[in-house]
């Protein structure tokens, strides 16, 4: 296992032969390392295989664009819940919830934050509510703030949609059912078109971010959902409620995925896919 590129001090690209690269993580790894040197593997904590293009690219802007204080802040507390837990997730958590962190701790600082309005999560997911408490905790210790305890919900919604089912096979921490990514992604975007949601200036952050979203939902969501899948009828409710253009191109967004892939997520990623175009489509609901 050789080194390719140094992100940080913890964490590093390798080449672990056969053409396939990897991002491994671990304390002091990229200190002082040369390139091509050969990497102590005993030093690793976790490391990630890079299956294609766009799994390189999307840990090349995580390491290129987010401090390296909130990304360690974020792996810390994806590892209390795998070791306090045992809940397993799938990898785009790291990406997506580092994004999600990074951008409510800039608006924090910036006086610009706003409480969220996701509802209450606790009584029909307790321990995924318990896991986003304890990372609040410490996403405030580490970062050195202070963000309110609404802040948990969404964290804790991004552990509701990146848990592993159970039951699903896994190897070298990949689900073993892909779907044809870029066309799941060009079939939503044919449904944002259509209602005139475009990415500008304004949004770029956001459709990003749902850009990422999508790349790994063609990865984990293959089968129909359990009922132990889906998510109370009272929070859909009440994020149609509040957001009703947002459910409206949902409801679109997935009927065109039930024509192409005969597609069915579970409610918990309606939910999901309601804040992300929420956030796309920024306060237009509101005025």
């Amino acid at each position: 296992m050789r080194l390719k590129k140094i992100f940080n001090n913890n964490s590093i690209l390798v080449d672990v032969g056969k053409g396939q690269e990897a991002i491994a993580f671990g304390k002091g790894l990229g200190f002082e390392q040369g390139k091509n040197r050969h990497v102590d593997s005993k030093k690793i904590q976790k490391i990630f295989y890079l299956d294609n293009k766009k799994d390189k690219e999307s840990f090349n802007y995580l390491f290129d664009n987010i401090p390296a204080d909130i990304i360690s802040t974020v792996f810390t507390v994806i590892e209390n819940a795998r070791l306090n837990y045992h809940f397993e997730v799938y990898d785009s958590i790291y990406l997506t919830l580092s994004e999600h962190i990074n951008g409510a701790y800039k608006l924090l600082l910036a006086g610009k934050y706003q409480e969220n309005e996701i509802p209450d999560l606790s009584a029909k997911y307790p321990e995924e509510f318990q896991i986003a408490k304890e990372a609040l905790g410490i996403i405030n210790s580490k970062l050195g703030v202070e963000f309110p305890t609404s802040e948990a919900k969404s964290i804790a919604l991004h552990f509701i949609n990146s848990k592993i089912p159970d039951g699903i096979a896994k190897k070298d921490g990949k689900s073993k059912y892909i779907f044809d990514t870029s066309k799941l992604i060009n079939v939503v975007l044919n449904v944002l078109d259509n209602n005139n949601v475009y990415q500008n200036s304004k949004n770029r952050d956001s459709f990003r971010r749902f850009l990422i979203h999508l790349q790994y939902l063609a990865k984990r969501l293959w089968r129909p959902p359990e009922k132990k899948d889906s998510i109370d009828k009272k929070i859909e409710c009440d994020m149609i409620k509040a957001y009703p253009r947002s459910y409206q191109i949902t409801q679109e967004v997935f009927q065109a995925l039930k024509d192409e892939f005969d597609f069915h997520p579970a409610d918990a990623e309606r939910v999901y896919f309601i804040i992300h175009i929420h956030q796309i489509l920024g306060q237009e609901e509101k005025e």
